[in-house]
């Protein structure tokens, strides 16, 4: 690929133990191998106010309102988010101050483009192909282990996972829950009291006790329930290694859904929801999907908030039973899984960041 001489700013959220922190540390460390000219805004060095500066800048949106996290401007700006709520008429008019408006995922594309935000384009996530690539199970077999992962909140769709898990452990004795759920915003948990399926209250004083009273007031075997604590992505290899099967019922993602294509990159089989930013992954080869999926639609003032699915509790269960009694099988699924996600990686995603901007 030519490089170009024109100066490209990176204006990103860093961080880690959260996907847009991952999502910038990557695209920081590969972009520059496909463009020459590369900068990254700091923030605590070189501050946030309105600034223009020379060349183009690449920007983490911060909101639905595609404000951005830094006010810098260049002389060409792209924005990219992830999002899953319903855009306001603000959105529409700051996608003009853009050439592009990227979005994570082809259903974030179809949102954007259904706004009249015609400026629309994609940028899919990757995965670090160092860290996560196809493992050999070291598990007791005497357990069925599941794994969930993604913060604890209505959209992940893990209320239909506890629901699921207390119906299953009722049926079998070996089968284990280990979920890596934290959410460093709670306050995005409270809209699990419109869940159908669990009982929802807040209480406690560090995150493994707030989980183990939603055990409880639900009736589930805590004893039987593995919870983490916040746990660093690049250590999360070793963990799919004791588990048989990845379960994904989430009800949007704007993204392709960063924990479950690190999951699948592993060689790990998946159950998960066919449809939003999941689709760009999913395939009827790589994965046990769920496909009676309704529309949720949730509303705010009269006015739709969002619009999600449903996904059936009933294929859900139905699914993970299918798992649970073909153990060889869906081994296969997770080896196709693995080949698969070899196709998207960091650099690969840098390298189409690149061809947007150009």
């Amino acid at each position: 690929m030519q490089f170009s001489q024109e100066k490209l700013t990176l204006a990103l959220s860093k961080g880690k133990n959260f996907g847009w922190g991952v999502c910038s540390n990557y695209l920081i460390k590969e972009t520059p191998k496909f463009y020459k000219n590369v900068e990254v805004w700091d923030f605590e060095k070189d501050g946030s106010d309105v600034k223009k500066i020379d060349g183009k800048v690449f920007h983490a949106l911060a909101d639905l309102s595609f404000d951005t996290i830094c006010k810098i401007w260049g002389d060409k700006n792209y924005g990219y988010t992830f999002f899953e709520n319903e855009l306001p008429q603000t959105s529409v008019e700051n996608a003009k101050k853009f050439e592009k408006i990227i979005g994570g995922s082809s259903w974030n594309k179809m949102k954007l483009l259904e706004k009249g935000i015609n400026n629309a384009d994609m940028l899919i996530q990757g995965i670090d192909p160092e860290i996560f690539y196809p493992i050999e199970y070291q598990k007791n077999e005497d357990l069925f282990v599941i794994f969930s992962g993604g913060k604890f909140e209505l959209r992940k769709g893990q209320d239909l996972l506890l629901k699921a898990i207390k119906i299953l452990q009722q049926k079998y004795d070996d089968i284990v829950l280990i979920n890596a759920w934290y959410n460093m915003w709670p306050k995005t948990m409270e809209l699990f009291a419109n869940s159908p399926h669990i009982k929802f209250e807040r209480k406690g004083n560090s995150w493994t006790e707030v989980m183990n009273h939603i055990y409880k007031i639900n009736g589930l075997d805590a004893d039987k329930i593995i919870t983490l604590e916040l746990i660093d992505n690049t250590k999360l290899r070793n963990l799919y290694s004791q588990t048989d099967i990845g379960v994904f019922p989430n009800r949007c993602e704007g993204g392709t859904n960063l924990v479950l294509m690190e999951y699948m990159a592993c060689g790990k089989p998946v159950i998960a929801t066919n449809a939003t930013g999941h689709t760009d992954i999913l395939t009827n080869d790589n994965a046990i999907l769920l496909n009676n999926n309704k529309l949720l639609r949730l509303m705010n003032n009269d006015q739709i908030w969002a619009e999600w699915v449903e996904p059936s509790l009933d294929e859900l269960i139905a699914q993970i039973e299918y798992a649970h009694e073909q153990r060889t099988e869906i081994k296969q699924i997770g080896k196709k899984a693995g080949e698969y996600l070899k196709n998207f990686t960091w650099q690969k995603s840098a390298e189409n960041l690149v061809k947007l901007i150009n």
